[in-house]
């Protein structure tokens, strides 16, 4: 589009086409070109460059007879000289052009779209900008969290069909406009089978989730005969409390027999909030410990040093106590 010439007569099928044009025209040549005119019928843009005397001009009009616009009207010349800021350009015209770059490097940060964009087309562009504009292509790549959690059943559903017998709950809350999705839980059928072949151990967490909606993710894990970790349970939820994890705990132990079956294994978990006293109300007087790794991640906080570690991990595997010398 540098050296693109435009020719009066050529035809745009649709009305978006002929946008696009006109925007990229205007990023590739840095020119501050506006919509003097944008209807269903006709569009006419303008270059206000040397404060408005430049004699650009695009007139472009909608042809009922074979649905198809044309451009009638045009003055392909320029006395004004190469803007830095392009005002067509913003958030949503930007992301169609970084689509690639963000599939490629989902992380890419705000400062090296700006120093991209600025490489590529001369054009500065604000951080602020190149974080919206990554945000609606990080949309059309993955996929909008709204439009995801729209579909919500149709996961559960299609769940359930390829794994029949798995364990799959929905919460939500109704509402005037539509339901809103609080709470969900799943629980394949193989897994749920495996854990007769594992230990009597099950290890639980929580994990904050980091999109535009927040929440907290549970989960359980087991260890089979090999020493490998099986995942059990997951579940979705709004946030990390008492009644989160009680939640979760009745339809885990339902799910793995009962709790005649879950009252003999060892719950491993770190200090999660509320989930002690939830397990306590579910399965009373069951074997609970904490993870020895969080307990050293909170106390290298006030007691650093290797000699200090070993001691700790050598009292955490110790089985048996030390008994003194009889005299």
């Amino acid at each position: 589009m540098v050296d693109y010439k435009w020719d009066l007569g050529m035809y745009f099928s649709q009305k978006e086409d002929l946008l696009d044009a006109i925007k990229a025209y205007a990023i590739q040549n840095g020119r501050n070109i506006r919509y003097v005119k944008n209807d269903k019928k006709r569009v006419r843009a303008k270059c206000m460059g040397s404060k408005g005397k430049c004699p650009w001009l695009a007139y472009c009009g909608y042809m009922d007879a074979i649905k198809t616009w044309q451009l009638r009207i045009v003055v392909d010349n320029h006395t004004c000289s190469r803007e830095h800021k392009v005002k067509l350009l913003n958030s949503k015209c930007l992301s169609k052009r970084l689509e690639k770059t963000v599939r490629e490097n989902p992380r890419v940060e705000g400062v090296d779209i700006v120093q991209k964009i600025n490489r590529k087309w001369n054009v500065g562009v604000s951080q602020s900008m190149a974080y919206r504009a990554k945000a609606i292509a990080s949309d059309h790549v993955d996929g909008s969290f709204k439009e995801q959690y729209k579909r919500i059943f149709d996961y559960a559903n299609e769940v359930l069909t390829r794994n029949p017998g798995s364990t799959v709950q929905v919460k939500v809350e109704l509402n005037e406009d539509g339901p809103i999705f609080r709470r969900l839980y799943v629980c394949l059928k193989a897994c749920k089978d495996n854990f007769v072949s594992c230990r009597p151990i099950i290890g639980l967490d929580g994990a904050f989730l980091k999109g535009i909606y927040g929440g907290e993710m549970l989960i359980a894990v087991g260890r089979d005969a090999n020493d490998q970790m099986l995942p059990i349970a997951y579940a979705i939820v709004e946030v990390e409390n008492k009644a989160t994890w009680k939640w979760f705990m009745e339809l885990l132990v339902d799910d793995l027999g009962g709790p005649t079956i879950c009252a003999s294994c060892t719950f491993i978990s770190d200090q999660q909030k509320g989930l002690l006293q939830a397990i306590q109300e579910v399965l009373p007087r069951v074997d609970q410990r904490f993870c020895v790794r969080h307990l050293y991640t909170n106390f290298r906080k006030q007691f650093p040093g290797k000699q200090l570690k070993r001691l700790m991990w050598k009292a955490a595997t110790t089985t048996h106590p030390k008994h003194g010398k009889r005299k």
